[in-house]
C-alpha cells in the first residue's frame, strides 16, 4: 500500500498506472486473505478461482455477512445467557467489500492495456483524471481494511449436510440476525431451506414438493425439487408405471364471461 500511495504522489502518468496495478493487487490479496476462513466450506475448486469478485460471490453464499464489518466485544455474563452490564470493545473487523470491488476491480484493469487503435481514433484515450480520483477512492477503502484491530473474524451459526440429492456436502452460515436462507448444492442446485433451531445448531430442509400422479384411479406421488419445477420435468410414476412429465395448461375461468 505504501509504494502505491508513493506512486500515486510522483504525478508522473507512468507511475500512476503502476499504481493502478498495484491497488488492483490489493485488492486481490485482501479477498484471498478473507477467503482462508471460509476455505472448509468453499471447497478446492472456489479456492482457485483468481478474480476476486467471483471469490467474494461464493463467500457471500456461504455467508450472508462475509463482506461486513464487524464489532467484537467481550463482558462476564451475571448469570449464563444473561446479557452483560458492561462490554468492552475490542476493535472492528473491516472488511473489503463486494460493492468495492464491483465498483473499481474491473475498471481498473481497462487502464492496464493499451488504448486499441479504435478508442484512439475515436478520442477514446484513457482518462487519467478519472483513474487518479478511483485510485485514491481504492487507497481509503484497503486502508480502512488494513486498520482493523480484528482480523478475518467469523461468529456466524454455521452447518452441514449430506445433499440428499447428490451426496456433495454443503456447508454454510446464518446470517447475524438468524433469519431462515435458501442455500443451495454447488454440484446438483438441489436447494434448501436453512433456518436456526437453537443450541447453535441448523436445519436443513429440503425444498421439494409431492406431485401427484394424473393417471385415472391411480393414488401415487412423486418427490420434485423446486429447480425440477419446469416444463419438460420428466419422471415414472412408481405406483402404476406411466412415464410423466410437467407442461403448460390453460383453464377455463367459468366465473368470467366474455360479453
Amino acid at each position: 500500500m505504501n509504494k502505491a500511495k508513493e506512486l500515486l504522489a510522483s504525478g508522473d502518468t507512468e507511475d500512476l498506472e503502476f499504481a493502478a496495478l498495484k491497488l488492483r493487487k490489493a485488492m486481490e490479496a485482501l479477498t484471498y486473505e478473507r477467503s482462508k476462513i471460509y476455505a472448509d466450506d468453499l471447497g478446492p475448486k472456489s479456492m482457485m478461482t483468481w478474480q476476486p469478485k467471483k471469490l467474494m460471490d461464493r463467500m457471500l453464499e456461504v455467508d450472508p455477512y462475509a463482506d461486513k464489518a464487524a464489532r467484537i466485544s467481550i463482558g462476564r455474563e451475571p448469570t449464563p445467557g444473561e446479557t452483560p452490564e458492561f462490554m468492552r470493545l475490542l476493535g472492528t473487523d473491516n472488511v473489503l467489500d463486494m460493492q468495492t470491488l464491483k465498483k473499481h476491480y474491473d475498471a481498473l484493469g481497462a487502464y492496464l492495456h493499451t488504448e486499441t487503435l479504435d478508442q484512439i481514433h475515436n478520442g477514446k484515450a484513457h482518462d487519467l483524471t478519472k483513474l487518479r480520483k478511483r485510485c485514491d477512492a481504492i487507497v481509503e477503502a484497503v486502508e480502512v481494511v488494513l486498520s482493523s484491530r480484528i482480523w478475518n473474524s467469523s461468529m456466524a451459526n454455521r452447518g452441514q449436510i449430506e445433499c440428499h440429492e447428490c451426496g456433495s456436502i454443503i456447508r454454510r452460515r446464518l446470517g447475524r440476525d438468524g433469519e431462515p436462507r435458501v442455500v443451495q448444492c454447488w454440484e446438483c442446485d438441489a436447494s434448501y431451506t436453512l433456518t436456526d433451531i437453537g443450541n447453535r445448531k441448523v436445519h436443513f430442509e429440503p425444498r421439494m414438493q409431492d406431485v401427484l400422479c394424473p393417471v385415472e384411479g391411480c393414488a401415487g406421488s412423486f418427490p420434485l425439487w423446486e429447480r425440477e419445477f419446469i416444463v419438460g420435468t420428466r419422471w415414472k410414476c412408481r405406483d402404476c408405471g406411466h412415464m410423466l412429465h410437467l407442461a403448460p395448461g390453460v383453464a377455463i375461468d367459468e366465473n368470467i364471461y366474455d360479453e
